[in-house]
């Protein structure tokens, strides 16, 4: 069973929208896969098993950050439902094409794994 992952004292950061209203940035984030033991308001998964919590969205300088992906490669679908919720490094790579690498969980930390 996974430890509970949530902070002791509540903590203060903007919420950055990066051009998406927030209900598409709600809508994105109940996609990422949440967990028992930690709060899925707060912590879930990316599509590659990385941590992603929920107030460092558009926060690169994170190691929990996250971003929006657009729809698959190939994928004609523009609607909300084709959008993904990706850790920031994840979202990079696969912007640049790269699937060598991916940022995964590492228990309750995040870490660079070889595919």
């Amino acid at each position: 069973m996974l430890a509970s992952f949530e902070p002791t004292e509540p903590v203060a950061r903007p919420f950055r929208y990066r051009g998406y209203a927030r209900e598409i940035v709600d809508r994105v984030w109940a996609q990422a896969e949440a967990f028992e033991g930690s709060d899925p308001e707060v912590w879930r998964k990316d599509e590659y098993g990385a941590w992603i919590n929920r107030l460092d969205y558009g926060d690169r300088h994170s190691d929990f950050g996250w971003e929006i992906a657009g729809p698959p490669e190939g994928t004609l679908d523009m609607g909300t439902a084709s959008l993904r919720p990706m850790h920031w490094e994840n979202y990079l790579d696969q912007a640049a094409a790269s699937v060598q690498v991916r940022i995964t969980a590492d228990g309750l930390r995040n870490s660079r794994r070889l595919l």
